[in-house]
C-alpha cells in the first residue's frame, strides 16, 4: 500500500514514541559517560578562585558550562521518556477494550469515530465522539476527492489513532474500519471498540448528547488499498474455483435460502457458504473469541490457505467477517466484495443464485426413476426412501411411488 500514511513505518503510535525513546537512551548514555563531560577539572584552585571572585580563563570554566547542559539535555531526555504512550494493553486484533478507551480517551492524539446512523448518535454518544455515518458509503464507488473532503470533515489527519464505535454487534463499525483501510489508511492507526456503546454504556461509561465541534483534519488520500477488495470479474471467476475460494455469505439464513430477497431475485451465489454476521458476536455484543471463530470457519470447511471472498446483500454485512477472518484470525488473503449481491444481480448477463446450501446433495427425475424401479426394490437393491413433504391433501392427489 502506497499513502501518504505508509511513510510512518511501525505499529502504530505506542510502537512510534517506544523506537523514540529507545533511540534517545544510548545517546543519552553515551553523553554522560564521557570522561571529558563528567570528570572534574585537574586545576580546583582555579576552580577556588572563581568562587571567590578572582578573575580565570574562559577555556577553564568552558568545561562545567559544557557540563551543565548536558545534564539540562539528559534531564529533557528523562523527562520525555517518562511521558505516557498509548499502551498495548487492552487491545487486540485492532480490537479496544472499553477499559482501554476510558483510560485514553482524553489524549488529543485519539479520535473516536461514531459509526451509528445519525439519529442514535444525536441521541448519546460518547464525549468528543465524531459522528461519521456509515450510510454516506454505500455499495457504489464515490470519487477520491470527496472521500477526502468527509475523511477530513471528520477530523482524520496523519498520527492519530482512530477508534470505531457503533452500538455493538453491527456491522457499521467493521464496514467503516474497511472504507478507511481501503482508502489508504493504514491498519495500524484503526481500532474498533469491542461490544460498542452496549459494552461502553454497561461499564459505566461517560455519554453525552452534546454534539462535538468539528475540528477539520488534513488527511490525504493518494491512492486505494487494493488488496482488500474483490470485483465481479475475480469473484466471478472464484465461484467455478470452489476448492480455492470461498465466497463467505454473511446474510441471515432466510436470505440464503432464498425464502427472502433484498432484490428482484432470492438465493445465493453459487458455491457459497453461509456464516452471518451475527454469528461473530457474543451476547453482550462483543466479538467472540478467535479461538470460538475459528472452531465455526473449521465446521465450515473454511481455510486460512484460501482466498476468501466475503459478500452479502450490499456490502455491509459482509464487513463483519472481513475484519474478524483478516484481523483477529490473522488469515492473509481475504477481500470484501463491496458490490455485494447487488452488484451480481445487476449484471447483465443474468448471473445465477442458488436457493439450496449442498448442491451435491440434489438429485434429478432421471436418478429418482432409476433408483426407485421396483425391480430394484424387489431384490433389495434400492436403498432410496421417498419423503413428500407437501399437505395430506395434495399428497392424496397423486405422488411419487
Amino acid at each position: 500500500m502506497s499513502a501518504p500514511w505508509a511513510a510512518r513505518g511501525g505499529s502504530g503510535l505506542q510502537a512510534g514514541s517506544t523506537r523514540l525513546r529507545l533511540q534517545l537512551i544510548p545517546a543519552a548514555l553515551q553523553f554522560v559517560a564521557r570522561p571529558s563531560l563528567v570528570r572534574p577539572p585537574a586545576d580546583t584552585v582555579t576552580l577556588r578562585n572563581r568562587a571567590r571572585g578572582a578573575p580565570t580563563h574562559e577555556a577553564e570554566v568552558s568545561m562545567p558550562k559544557t557540563l551543565k547542559v548536558w545534564f539540562l539535555i539528559l534531564a529533557a531526555m528523562l523527562s520525555l521518556m517518562a511521558q505516557p504512550s498509548i499502551a498495548a494493553e487492552g487491545i487486540e486484533g485492532r480490537l479496544a477494550s472499553v477499559d482501554w478507551l476510558q483510560r485514553n480517551l482524553a489524549r488529543s492524539d485519539v479520535l473516536v469515530l461514531d459509526a451509528s446512523p445519525s439519529r442514535q448518535y444525536k441521541q448519546q454518544h460518547i464525549p468528543g465522539a465524531v459522528n461519521a455515518d456509515m450510510f454516506l458509503f454505500g455499495p457504489q464507488d464515490v470519487p477520491l476527492p470527496e472521500i477526502e473532503r468527509r475523511l477530513r470533515s471528520w477530523g482524520i489527519s496523519e498520527g492519530l489513532q482512530i477508534v470505531i464505535v457503533d452500538q455493538g454487534g453491527t456491522y457499521m463499525a467493521t464496514r467503516l474500519f474497511w472504507d478507511l483501510l481501503h482508502h489508504g489508511l493504514p491498519a495500524e492507526s484503526l481500532l474498533i471498540l469491542d461490544g460498542g456503546m452496549a459494552k461502553w454504556r454497561s461499564v459505566g461509561g461517560a455519554v453525552t448528547a452534546e454534539p462535538t465541534p468539528q475540528r477539520m483534519g488534513t488527511v490525504r488520500i493518494a491512492t486505494l488499498n487494493h488488496d482488500v477488495r474483490v470485483k465481479l470479474p475475480e469473484f466471478l471467476a472464484a465461484t467455478a474455483d470452489p476448492r480455492g475460494n470461498v465466497m463467505l455469505e454473511a446474510l441471515d439464513p432466510s436470505y440464503y435460502y432464498g425464502g427472502a430477497a433484498f432484490f428482484n431475485r432470492g438465493g445465493h451465489v453459487p458455491h457459497a457458504t453461509l456464516m452471518p454476521s451475527d454469528d461473530f458476536y457474543n451476547a453482550d455484543k462483543t466479538f467472540k473469541s478467535p479461538q470460538e471463530i475459528r472452531r465455526m470457519l473449521d465446521h465450515l470447511g473454511v481455510k486460512p490457505e484460501q482466498q476468501i471472498h466475503t459478500y452479502c446483500g450490499g456490502g455491509g454485512a459482509a464487513a463483519v467477517p472481513f475484519f474478524a477472518l483478516k484481523f483477529m484470525l490473522g488469515y492473509p488473503r481475504v477481500k470484501l466484495f463491496q458490490e455485494s449481491q447487488l452488484g451480481w444481480l445487476q449484471d447483465e448477463r443474468e448471473l445465477p443464485v442458488w436457493t439450496y446450501g449442498a448442491p451435491y446433495l440434489m438429485r434429478d427425475t432421471p436418478w429418482l426413476k432409476a433408483w426407485n424401479h421396483p425391480m430394484l426394490r424387489a431384490f433389495g437393491l434400492s436403498r432410496v426412501s421417498i419423503v413428500d413433504v407437501r399437505p395430506a391433501d395434495v399428497f392424496k392427489q397423486g405422488h411419487v411411488p
